[in-house]
């Protein structure tokens, strides 16, 4: 089991054998919660020291990530690959503003000319980091390689659909069902209504 799967466990944020819905609404039997993840900092950084491994070897310059989780896994990532590459690299991030993400707080004009390193937490259809890659050139910088931690649908997240080379950390297929055929719910399995969105689905 790659490394940052066993953290995400001894967390508690990797979370298999139930019945969960997902922020888009379909059911799911396993839940990476990676907001369990981020409490922990010496950990958070290892996972960021693996980012930074993974792509010391290129000629980065900023690492942007879309907000919320992002911004700390940039962070501590920008933060390693400063301390690997013996260069200041600098750490930005997209937040939404009017349901767009966007690059606020002037952060485009830091990465306007730059190579940029593009890292999400997970990805299930790839579409956050595909928006931060397309905001990166939209700034007039160049996405030169896209991470995440866990890649939940190897299948149709690849380097093909990112579009720059594509490396996670792990990948987990995460089988997803919507909520008509789902089979936990022909099964009678109770939807988790702690963690995931089940709550407001049972609502």
């Amino acid at each position: 089991m790659p490394r940052v799967l066993d953290i995400l466990k001894q967390v508690g944020a990797l979370l298999t054998d139930d019945h969960f819905v997902g922020t888009s609404g379909r059911h799911i039997g396993t839940y990476i919660n990676k907001d369990m993840l981020f409490p922990h900092t010496a950990v958070t950084s290892e996972v960021c020291a693996m980012f930074a491994e993974r792509h010391a070897h290129l000629p980065i310059d900023v690492v942007a990530a879309p907000a919320m989780g992002g911004i700390i896994l940039s962070q501590w990532t920008a933060y390693h690959l400063s301390k690997m590459t013996g260069r200041e690299i600098l750490s930005v991030y997209a937040e939404k503003k009017n349901n767009v993400l966007t690059f606020t707080r002037g952060y485009d004009s830091y990465v306007h000319g730059k190579k940029v390193l593009v890292i999400e937490d997970l990805t299930t259809t790839g579409g956050s980091l595909q928006a931060v890659i397309e905001l990166v050139r939209r700034a007039g910088g160049e996405p030169i390689a896209a991470s995440v931690m866990v890649n939940k649908d190897p299948k149709q997240v690849t380097q093909e659909t990112v579009g720059v080379p594509f490396s996670p950390l792990a990948e987990v297929e995460v089988a997803s069902y919507d909520a008509s055929e789902c089979p936990l719910c022909k099964q009678g399995v109770p939807v988790n209504t702690t963690i995931g969105h089940g709550k407001n689905f049972l609502a």
